[in-house]
């Protein structure tokens, strides 16, 4: 059986726009998040998905500076391909780590609909049937086009995640730390943890200079 060639490869940036920024010890995001899909085409009528974290003109120029490693690549050879990007010369000044995962990404998508299974099974087998997922509270400024989806109050937080509860089936609950002063955040956490139960947690600030900030705080240690 012949074994798929790669002939071209393709990347375009997408934006999804927020319901309002999320905020965060870093300041605010800044209402959408950026990925780039990279399609990885072959000789057999099969084309690969990817994703990268990130976009713009600056990285699907950076992709397409990659095609002339890659045509004629055999997907199948992933060790091969790694080197290929990510060498040590020719990674000494562009680290390349994030397109080869998302061309990595894209090998994989082909070599699953290549040999008809998933690609779970190429990596090992599945472990289970379904996966759970948590939802991930922010605390949000209010969307500039509508003033709606403010996130600053234990109420403001307790209705949002109920909400996304009963719209999504969430079964536990993250919220990120660090943009207020410790015990406010303190005060918060305890509220929207009463609200919810034992499927509430909190997770770490972005920054560890609002960690240290945190751990200095008085109760901290209680969260």
């Amino acid at each position: 059986m012949k074994r798929p060639r790669i002939t071209d490869i393709r990347a375009t940036t997408v934006t999804v726009p927020l319901e309002a920024p999320l905020r965060h010890s870093n300041g605010a995001h800044w209402g959408r998040f950026v990925r780039t899909i990279v399609e990885v085409e072959t000789d057999v009528g099969i084309i690969g998905l990817g994703e990268m974290g990130g976009g713009g003109e600056s990285a699907e120029a950076a992709f397409r500076a990659l095609k002339s490693y890659l045509v004629g690549h055999d997907p199948f050879e992933l060790e091969n391909l790694r080197f290929m990007i990510c060498n040590p010369t020719a990674s000494l000044y562009n680290n390349r780590t994030q397109m080869h995962a998302a061309i990595e990404f894209a090998c994989l998508d082909i070599m699953g609909k290549f040999l008809g299974v998933p690609v779970c099974d190429i990596l090992g087998g599945k472990m289970r049937d379904a996966v759970p997922f948590a939802s991930y509270m922010f605390f949000r400024l209010a969307n500039k086009d509508t003033g709606e989806g403010e996130t600053r109050t234990a109420d403001q937080l307790i209705e949002q995640t109920l909400a996304l509860k009963k719209k999504c089936g969430f079964t536990s609950h993250k919220l990120k730390s660090g943009v207020f002063p410790p015990d406010y955040e303190l005060e918060v956490f305890r509220a929207w943890a009463k609200a919810l139960g034992p499927t509430a947690s909190a997770t770490t600030p972005t920054r560890p200079s609002a960690s240290r900030r945190r751990s200095a705080s008085p109760g901290a240690s209680k969260i």
